[in-house]
């Protein structure tokens, strides 16, 4: 099932929803929320439980002494506009110690790895929706210390939602803000990328309907378990980092309890420290926390051995761990990296490119660079081998098409050879090693093995979503350390180590530490890869036309097209318009429209 879809289990979950209206407690003017509930957008599929599970949550907020804003689409529409309005007027007022943003209803991962919320006129208006990522980023400057979302959402592909070409709104205004006054931003998701939620029948005797998540997450106040909860100013609260192992462990026991073939698990991004909170524990059963269920975040800490990195920790068995490494997928998507690592080696040239999974249609590049490819002739495992003389100029971008029209476009660079993995129709790595005649060659073969792990395990995190530095600011900058001394020197190996560094950094909001990933590359490459210089500020402002820019003239992996209205970036019209054809994949992949316009801008020379 691909969307948040209903379950008539004909059960009910003692609890779930029977939220003690806790008396508004003085002096908490400072907290606000908006809280949205879309049942029908557009002409997609009813939903049942999206405004009722909004209104809970907001009865809930109010009485623990939040002013509170619901927005739900019985009888009137949710739009844009009117979220806008409401949560500006909160951030006006300067005085707000936290806010949360609430919304059940559909959504949907663009070809961006955005998330989107779509409002009551979406997806057939394709500003009617909300940019959650976007939101996040802007929510970053509001100068509010906590800002927490909460989604009751599908994350499942937006081609299931028929919804590819919502480019939705940022609700938070732009603002201004210093460095050091960086507002902690956690978010708490439904379910894992690719993943839908799920909503099904309290009982089959009565027509109420109840979304997993939104039903855990409240009886999280109810029933915590006793190491959740923290006694602050002499009451019993449920701090938001204690929230994630329970969310983690109880959201997939409930959907199994609903139907023994559901599977949801839930996400969770915590960057506020303790003890900061959203509510009170509100009633008296305290559950035992048992040994819990890891998650592809405790994979990924254990994976790379850095405890910060994926937000996991290590308190689980080995056994454990590889468990949820096989059955999430984690192993698969790894071992197919791995196993790509042969093909640079059969490549004389200079500078260039592997491919392994498709075989290659066309290579384009600016006029004057000299381009060639052949297609192995195996059929079990297609692959392509492709040369780029860049020796002229260093850099360069290069549109790759492969044989079923798809394709991307990557960075030519001199003395490396870009190794491509294409997996169910998109990239799902890059990696670049020194060619042969590149003066770190020797370094390469002797660390090779080292470096291809790490490669690998650092990829298939960021594919899974997973690859990020979680905690208080300075348990981030503890993390980041820890990720640079891994890959301080194995970066100027492989690029692309520097690249996921610094989309790590930039996420943590570790901004100098972008900046320094962005000098190092840039003194070892002769040039700035666009996403770096993108994420370090060095684009803001731009318009990037420029022969002699960044390569490519893009952003290589997906999640950079969704910082562009972020980052105030603005490519040329020709180029933008192929952001309504991105797949979703981790690198950049195009359909057969996109490809022709990126290499219509190539063949123009307008564009490095």
């Amino acid at each position: 099932m691909e969307r948040r879809d209903f379950l008539g289990a004909g059960i009910a979950l003692t609890g779930a929803l029977a939220v003690r209206s806790l008396r508004a407690q003085p002096g908490n003017s400072n907290r606000a929320a908006v809280v949205i509930g879309v049942d029908k957008p557009g002409n997609l599929p009813k939903l049942r439980a999206a405004g009722s599970g909004a209104r809970a949550v907001a009865e809930w907020l109010r009485g623990e002494g939040f002013d509170v804003k619901l927005f739900v689409d019985d009888p009137n529409p949710v739009k844009a506009s009117d979220l806008f309005a409401a949560i500006n007027a909160f951030v006006d007022r300067g005085t707000l110690e936290q806010l949360v943003i609430y919304f059940a209803g559909h959504g949907f991962i663009s070809g961006s790895l955005e998330e989107f919320w779509l409002l009551s006129e979406g997806p057939g208006n394709p500003n009617e929706a909300v940019s959650l990522f976007e939101s996040c980023k802007s929510a970053e400057l509001s100068g509010i210390p906590n800002v927490v979302f909460i989604s009751d959402a599908c994350r499942s592909r937006a081609d299931s939602l028929s919804a590819e070409r919502v480019h939705g709104t940022v609700v938070f205004p732009s603002k201004a803000s210093t460095p050091n006054a960086i507002s902690d931003v956690d978010q708490f998701l439904a379910t894992r990328v690719g993943a839908a939620a799920y909503e099904y029948s309290v009982t089959e005797s009565t027509a109420a309907f109840q979304g997993i998540y939104t039903a855990c997450f409240l009886d999280a106040f109810n029933h915590p378990y006793a190491t959740m909860v923290q006694t602050v100013d002499g009451k019993p609260v449920i701090p938001n980092r204690r929230l994630k192992p329970y969310l983690a462990q109880e959201v997939p026991k409930r959907a199994q309890a609903v139907s023994i073939t559901l599977e949801q698990r839930p996400d969770s991004k915590i960057y506020s420290d303790e003890p900061t909170y959203i509510g009170h524990v509100s009633g008296s059963g305290r559950l035992a926390a048992g040994s819990g269920t890891p998650t592809l975040s405790d994979v990924v800490s254990s994976t790379l051995g850095t405890g910060g990195i994926g937000g996991g920790a290590l308190h689980y068995s080995a056994q454990a761990i590889s468990e949820i490494a096989v059955t999430s997928g984690f192993d698969r998507a790894r071992n197919s990296i791995v196993e790509a690592r042969g093909l640079p080696s059969q490549l004389s040239a200079r500078s260039g490119f592997a491919i392994s999974g498709q075989r290659v249609e066309s290579v384009v590049a600016k006029p004057g660079i000299k381009t060639d490819f052949v297609n192995s002739p195996a059929q079990n495992r297609p692959s392509a081998l492709v040369e780029v003389d860049v020796r002229a100029i260093r850099a360069a971008s290069v549109a790759l098409r492969f044989v079923d029209g798809s394709g991307t476009v990557i960075a030519a660079l001199d003395e490396y050879i870009g190794n491509v993995v294409v997996d169910e129709g998109k990239v799902s790595n890059v990696s670049y090693v020194p060619s042969r005649q590149s003066p770190m060659r020797s370094v390469y073969e002797s660390e090779a093995k080292r470096l291809e792990q790490l490669h690998a395990a650092v990829a298939t995190a960021a594919q899974f979503g997973v690859f990020r530095i979680e905690g208080p600011k300075e348990t981030r900058r503890g993390a980041a350390a820890q990720l640079a001394d891994r890959i301080r020197m194995l970066k100027g190996i492989d690029p692309t180590l520097g690249l996921y560094a610094a989309y790590a950094y930039a996420d943590a909001g570790l901004a100098d530490k972008v900046d320094s990933v962005r000098g190092i590359m840039r003194g070892d490459l002769g040039t700035d890869l666009f996403d770096v210089a993108m994420l370090a500020g060095a684009l803001s402002g731009r318009r990037l036309d420029d022969p002699n820019g960044p390569v490519p003239f893009c952003p290589m992996l997906s999640q950079g097209w969704g910082l562009l209205r972020v980052k105030d970036i603005r490519l040329p019209e020709a180029v933008a318009a192929a952001r309504d054809h991105l797949r979703v994949s981790l690198w950049m992949t195009l359909d057969r429209e996109g490809m022709q316009i990126v290499e219509n801008v190539l063949r123009s020379g307008r564009v490095r």
